[in-house]
């Protein structure tokens, strides 16, 4: 055959066409693949397109989860069998207008309160023992009655002890299928959506939940599928015989996914490998295209997005100019983009010292708050004193005397809120040291030979409970100066002790000395309010109290856990600072 090809242009023609189709075949090779990543995005694109079809009953889902975690709290606080219960349950439903009902169930399966008298999650003997057994949250249906019930959809969370982690029952809130069932059918036209759960029971369908037939009759059992956490694709046969693509996809933590049956057409994205196939001539042409467009892209376009990388990898709020990107001969597309990050550089710049002013500003006009409540309480306080004058009453003096001592107290610990360094935490030791030290000024009983001793651990905590411990051990230190006496053996004495334990155990204790009564003054004011104030605040500071009674000695102790503390600038700077000892005699 070699020897009849005379002619050079022939032989070139052979040789070029022998050089070629090794270049034809790795084209086809390359379009094999291309068709094959390109049924891949198809897959992917499908997928994301049924999850975002289901985006809104997603979020109205988990919105549903956390308002029932949120109520299954309220109840364990409040108690499930109370009234201030179904008054939690009913203000939700009536506030959220979106739900049908809540409810709580207590640890024995029984409805305990709920938002509309007896209605409530209808729990079989069977189905209670197994969320017992697994408690976790869970999504059902109840399907309405014939006469005119609506169906809904339930989202039900396990509630637990706080400090046994025992159950204590499951909160429920229930939504509609009206409009569950609407939000689906409201987002793609050339798909059916429905929610299932992991046992393939339809929680929600576009078409409507009473016809769900369609759904029903493929009987899709996720867990029996292999799921991925991305989902699958799949092909089926509906009730009609037409073979449709269905797509699977997790919705909320592998409890429910939302199922999509795409029309037929859907899935005929394909490429022909033949129609890939092009002459070797033309495939040459493209190789060489190839190789230009390489490195045209190389030259015009990659550099320049690597230099922009590497600006953006290197800019920090410290050294913002290492982020400026300064591009070389660049297209004026990529000069657009550059003048637009640097720019983007220098509003993140402005709009850093922007926020700190900001900060700055409303820290100071919250020491102003401080400040200003400060002096308004004093001249409260000034103004009892005046009214204590014109009282010829010893009973109503002493009622005067112990407001104006609450008020002082409080005008005190605003004092200290706003001349703390930090306004994210306050120093809880320096907080009661000064106003434990007012109340010894004004409870030691003149000419009594009274021993006051503060030992108070270095202690940051948030306002929300520094204050409430502060109005505590003023509270109990009155008291304690109130009823303090002289022991048979021994001079009179009163200690206030706050201790920093572990794991940001806090105990507070005031003991006092008890005998021979130092004042004719015996007894309080007759109301109890200090009583119900002391148990107040223990509660607000989610503690526990003790009263210790012996021959000669009264003691006070109560412990709470430290909320954590937020991260602050001026966090530490006060740190090195040792316990406060205060005695008098």
């Amino acid at each position: 055959m070699w020897s009849r090809v005379t002619s050079l242009q022939a032989r070139l023609a052979l040789f070029l066409s022998l050089s070629i189709l090794p270049l034809g075949f790795i084209a086809v090779v390359q379009t094999s693949a291309v068709v094959r990543d390109a049924r891949a995005l198809e897959q992917h694109d499908i997928l994301a397109r049924t999850a975002q079809a289901a985006s809104a009953e997603s979020a109205l889902l988990r919105r549903a989860d956390g308002a029932a975690s949120a109520l299954g709290a309220s109840a364990a606080v409040v108690g499930s069998d109370s009234a201030q219960c179904d008054a939690i349950m009913a203000r939700f439903v009536e506030r959220a207008q979106a739900y049908v009902y809540a409810s709580f169930t207590d640890a024995e399966g029984e409805l305990a309160c709920s938002s509309e008298g007896n209605e409530g999650v209808n729990w079989t003997e069977a189905e209670w023992q197994d969320f017992a057994e697994r408690p976790r949250p869970v999504i059902t249906v109840e399907l309405g009655e014939d006469n005119g019930e609506q169906s809904v959809i339930v989202a039900t969370v396990p509630a637990f002890d706080p400090i046994s982690m025992d159950l204590l029952g499951a909160a429920s809130v229930a939504l509609p299928h009206s409009l569950t069932d609407t939000l689906l059918a409201a987002q793609v036209e050339d798909v059916q959506l429905a929610l299932i759960d992991e046992t393939g029971q339809v929680l929600s369908a576009g078409t409507g939940i009473t016809d769900i037939g369609v759904f029903e009759t493929l009987s899709i059992t996720p867990e029996a599928l292999g799921m991925n956490p991305r989902g699958i694709t799949f092909n089926v046969l509906d009730d009609e015989g037409v073979q449709r693509l269905a797509a699977l996809v997790p919705l909320i933590e592998n409890r429910v996914y939302v199922l999509g049956l795409w029309d037929g057409e859907v899935q005929n994205y394909s490429v022909s490998i033949l129609g890939a196939f092009t002459p070797l001539f033309p495939i040459l042409m493209w190789a060489t295209a190839f190789i230009v467009g390489y490195l045209a892209l190389n030259r015009l376009v990659l550099r320049h997005l690597r230099v922009i990388r590497r600006r953006m990898a290197a800019f920090t709020f410290d050294n913002p100019g290492a982020g400026v990107a300064n591009l070389e001969d660049p297209p004026a597309e990529f000069l657009q983009i550059a003048d637009t990050y640097n720019g983007m550089i220098d509003r993140m710049v402005a709009d850093r010292d922007e926020m700190e002013g900001n900060l700055e500003e409303k820290e100071l006009l919250l020491r102003e708050v401080h400040h200003r409540v400060k002096n308004n309480l004093q001249l409260i306080a000034s103004i009892l004193n005046m009214q204590m004058r014109n009282v010829s009453d010893d009973s109503a003096k002493r009622v005067l005397r112990r407001v104006q001592d609450r008020v002082m107290s409080l005008s005190t610990i605003h004092k200290a809120l706003y001349t703390d360094q930090s306004m994210v935490h306050v120093r809880a030791d320096k907080l009661l040291g000064e106003v434990v030290q007012a109340a010894f000024n004004v409870g030691v009983p003149q000419g009594a030979d009274v021993t006051t001793e503060m030992i108070l651990d270095p202690l940051d905590l948030d306002p929300d409970q520094a204050v409430p411990l502060a109005l505590l051990a003023n509270e109990t230190v009155t008291n304690a100066l109130k009823y303090i006496g002289r022991p048979e053996n021994g001079m009179p004495h009163l200690t206030v002790r706050l201790i920093a334990g572990a794991d940001r155990l806090v105990t507070l204790r005031v003991e006092n000395t008890l005998g021979m009564p130092l004042t004719d003054h015996v007894g309080g004011d007759g109301t109890g309010l200090g009583a119900r104030l002391v148990e107040a605040f223990v509660a607000q500071l989610g503690g526990e109290s003790d009263v210790t009674t012996e021959k000669d000695m009264y003691r006070f102790e109560t412990s709470f856990t430290a909320f954590p503390l937020e991260e602050d600038e001026t966090a530490g700077e006060e740190a090195d600072e040792t316990a406060g000892v205060a005695q008098t005699g």
